[in-house]
């Protein structure tokens, strides 16, 4: 899943958003992050489609910035959650080297999460993402949910997981 898709998703039984989002893993490996902003040698013309497409998102709200805040990672990468709280600043101020637009869209549009959990303030609820199949996020109704091994996989990640989703969490909660 990567990080742009927090713009647009959102619970599915309250339809808040957004949703809080804690990252487990990452596709990208930390040692790969230095290359993430880096220009990859795309043609000019398409370099400037990219931006003009950024700047028109951040404009109409297409991006959401306090959907990007609600991102909380968990790995411990350093490089990651400094490219994070660069983006953080960036999405409150006004935008204007290539430079912070190629840090931008890198972050939203590159990183790919491998494994974390999607958590509704509003109603509590929980979602895997990479549960069944690595980087998809499962925002299922309830009574599409399969109770036994979506428990298995919270208890994977037990040492991580929030505790109001273990304490609290719906539409189940590790006894």
């Amino acid at each position: 899943m990567k990080p742009w898709l927090l713009n647009i998703l959102a619970c599915p039984i309250d339809k808040h958003h957004p949703l809080e989002a804690y990252i487990f893993s990452w596709e990208t490996p930390e040692k790969e992050t230095n290359d993430i902003v880096a220009d990859s040698g795309k043609p000019k013309k398409e370099l400037e489609e990219k931006y003009t497409i950024l700047r028109k998102q951040l404009s109409d709200g297409t991006i959401s910035p306090p959907s990007i805040e609600a991102i909380k990672d968990l790995t411990g990468f350093n490089k990651i959650i400094t490219l994070q709280t660069k983006v953080t600043t960036l999405l409150s101020a006004k935008l204007e080297s290539k430079e912070d637009l190629d840090t931008l869209y890198s972050y939203l549009n590159i990183l790919e999460v491998r494994e974390g959990l999607l958590v509704c303030p509003e109603c509590s609820r929980w979602y895997p993402i990479g549960r069944s199949v690595e980087s998809i996020p499962e925002l299922m109704p309830d009574e599409l949910r399969e109770p036994e091994k979506e428990l298995e996989w919270l208890g994977k990640w037990k040492g991580v997981v929030p505790s109001k989703v273990l304490e609290t969490g719906k539409p189940f909660k590790l006894e």
